[in-house]
């Protein structure tokens, strides 16, 4: 009537070789996981530094400006040495901004004109800034 119950597990070399499988598996996984992700960030470091070495030699220049009621017209000039994509115009009241216009294709050593309506609103300031080198800017104040 003393009967024992016979427990039976895993026995521990069966065990030992399912943790040893499954740490390699996990091993594996995260591996892959982190070649992936060093190879994008060391693309993605590459192309801002290449950003950044171009923008270097990028620059514009406003050289004039004229305003009337509705429009303030300039000219500016890329006297740098990257051709700027596309270049925005915009003509301020203090920090409103009333309006922009945009440059495309913009080559070094070319000068090219904007146009900005202003509504009727007497702006202060336009300013010019590169979409593909945002440290390229400059302003200029009216009046």
């Amino acid at each position: 009537m003393n009967a024992r119950r016979v427990r039976k597990g895993v026995s521990p070399l069966i065990a030992a070789v399912l943790l040893i499988a499954f740490t390699m598996a996990v091993a594996a996984i995260l591996t892959a996981w982190v070649t992936t992700f060093t190879q994008e960030q060391t693309d993605q470091l590459g192309n801002q530094s290449s950003q950044q070495i171009d923008c270097s030699f990028a620059q514009v220049n406003i050289f004039s400006e004229d305003y009337d009621s509705n429009w303030v017209n300039i000219s500016v000039e890329n006297n740098g040495q990257e051709e700027l994509g596309n270049l925005s115009v915009t003509a301020l009241d203090g920090s409103s901004v009333l309006g922009t216009d945009y440059i495309e294709d913009f080559t070094s050593g070319s000068v090219r004109g904007a146009q900005v309506n202003t509504s009727g609103t007497e702006a202060d300031t336009v300013r010019v800034a590169a979409e593909s080198c945002p440290t390229v800017t400059d302003s200029a104040t009216l009046g």
